[in-house]
C-alpha cells in the first residue's frame, strides 16, 4: 500500500477533499452545500457539523483508511496571527482561534477544524500548511501614508510559496536561496515579492489593493470611495459591492475570463478596454514587486486559474518580457500543495511548527 495523506479545502460554498501520494493526486472532489443552509448561520464555523457531516457522507464512497495508508490529513490553513510560513501542526490554541473566528469570519477557519477531527478519528498527525497570514513583510512595507492605518499581509501564500518551490527544485535550488516575484490570478490576485520563500511585500487582495481581479475592486482613487462612503450605503453593501460587484463582474456582468475574451474577439468595445487595463494594473502591480526586489530575483513566476488562458499569457509578456524569465505553473495548486506539506513534513524536510 502507498502512503497517503488526505486534504481538506473549505470554501464559500463547497468543501474539495482530495488524497495524494508522494507522486501527485489519487482523488480529488468537491461538495457543494446548500447556499440557503450556510445562510443560516452567522459565524462561518457554526457550519462545521453540517459540513463535516456531508463530508463523511462523500468521503465513505472513496476513501477507506484501512485500505490505504493514511500517514496525515492537511487542512487549508485559514486566517491567523501573522505568522512565518510552513506546516505547523493543529493543536488546541489554533483550534480556538479559528473556532471563534478571531482573526476572519471566514470558511476556511473549518479546515484545521475538520482536519484535526478527521485526523483524530483516523489516529494520523493533522496540520495546517501556509495560512493566508504568512507574514514576513519588511517594516517599510507595513507603512500605508496614513498614521493608524496600517498595511496587511494577506495573499495566496499557499500557492505561491509550493509554486516558488517548484520552480526553484526545477532548477536544482532551494527556495531559501531564490528570490521570485510570484503573481497569483484568479478569482482573487495575490503579488509578491518572494525573498527566500519569505513574503516580503504583496497587495492585499481582499479588499483593497492591487489590481483589480474578477469579482473585487483593487486599488481606487480615494475622492471615490470617500463620496461612496458618504452617499448613504451601508458599509456591509459598500464592502459587498468592493469584493464581489467589482472587476470584470462590474463592468461586465460575469467574473469569467473566458466569457470577456469572448466578448472582446466579438468586437464589443467596453469588454475590450476592460481586459486591457485588466492586463495593465497587473503588469504594473508585476513591476512594483520587482523593483521591491531591486531587480535580484530568478524569475517572474505567474500562476492561479487565469494563467491557463494562452491570450493573457501572451499580453502580460508584451510588458514584462523584460523583466527575465517568464514561468507559468497555471492553476491555484492548492490541493496539491497540502498533499504535499504533509509528506514533506513528515519526511523531515521542513520542520512542523507549533501555534501559540
Amino acid at each position: 500500500m502507498q502512503d497517503v495523506v488526505f486534504t481538506i479545502n473549505p470554501g464559500s460554498t463547497s468543501t474539495k477533499y482530495g488524497i495524494f501520494s508522494e507522486t501527485g493526486a489519487v482523488l480529488e472532489e468537491s461538495v457543494d452545500h446548500n447556499v440557503d443552509s450556510l445562510k443560516q448561520f452567522e459565524k462561518a464555523t457554526d457550519q462545521f457539523d453540517l459540513r463535516y457531516a456531508a463530508i463523511m457522507k462523500a468521503v465513505e464512497k472513496h476513501f477507506d483508511p484501512e485500505k490505504q495508508h493514511l500517514v496525515a490529513v492537511v487542512g487549508r490553513g485559514g486566517p491567523l496571527k501573522p505568522l512565518d510560513g510552513g506546516v505547523y501542526k493543529i493543536n488546541r490554541k489554533m483550534l480556538e482561534d479559528y473556532e471563534s473566528c478571531r482573526f476572519a469570519n471566514h470558511a476556511s477557519n473549518m479546515g484545521a477544524m475538520i482536519a484535526n477531527k478527521l485526523a483524530n478519528e483516523w489516529s494520523v498527525p493533522g496540520f495546517i500548511a501556509d495560512p493566508v497570514t504568512v507574514d514576513n513583510f519588511w517594516d517599510v512595507s507595513r507603512v500605508s501614508g496614513v498614521p493608524g492605518i496600517k498595511r496587511k499581509c494577506r495573499s495566496h501564500s499557499l500557492n505561491i510559496r509550493a509554486t516558488a518551490r517548484h520552480h526553484a527544485e526545477s532548477i536544482g535550488k532551494k527556495m531559501q536561496d531564490v528570490n521570485y516575484v510570484v503573481a497569483h490570478i484568479g478569482g482573487g490576485i495575490s503579488i509578491c515579492a518572494l525573498e527566500g520563500g519569505k513574503v516580503r511585500d504583496v497587495n492585499d487582495g481582499l479588499l483593497g489593493e492591487g489590481p483589480f481581479s474578477p469579482q473585487r475592486a483593487g486599488t481606487l482613487p480615494l475622492n471615490g470611495v470617500i463620496d461612496l462612503c458618504f452617499s448613504g450605503k451601508p458599509k456591509k453593501e459598500i464592502e459587498r459591492d468592493f469584493s464581489i460587484n467589482s472587476g470584470f463582474q462590474g463592468y461586465l456582468g460575469t467574473s469569467d475570463l473566458r466569457d470577456v475574451l469572448e466578448k472582446v474577439n466579438q468586437g464589443a468595445a467596453e469588454a475590450d478596454l476592460v481586459y486591457r487595463a485588466f492586463v495593465f494594473q497587473v503588469a504594473k502591480e508585476i513591476g512594483r514587486e520587482a523593483a521591491a526586489l531591486k531587480g535580484n530575483f530568478e524569475a517572474v513566476l505567474i500562476t492561479g486559474g487565469i494563467a491557463y488562458s494562452d491570450q493573457f499569457i501572451e499580453d502580460l509578456k508584451g510588458y514584462i518580457g523584460f523583466l527575465g524569465t517568464i514561468a507559468v505553473f497555471p492553476g491555484e495548486g492548492e490541493m496539491k500543495a497540502l498533499g504535499e506539506a504533509g509528506f514533506l513534513a513528515l519526511s523531515g524536510k521542513v520542520p512542523i511548527k507549533e501555534y501559540s
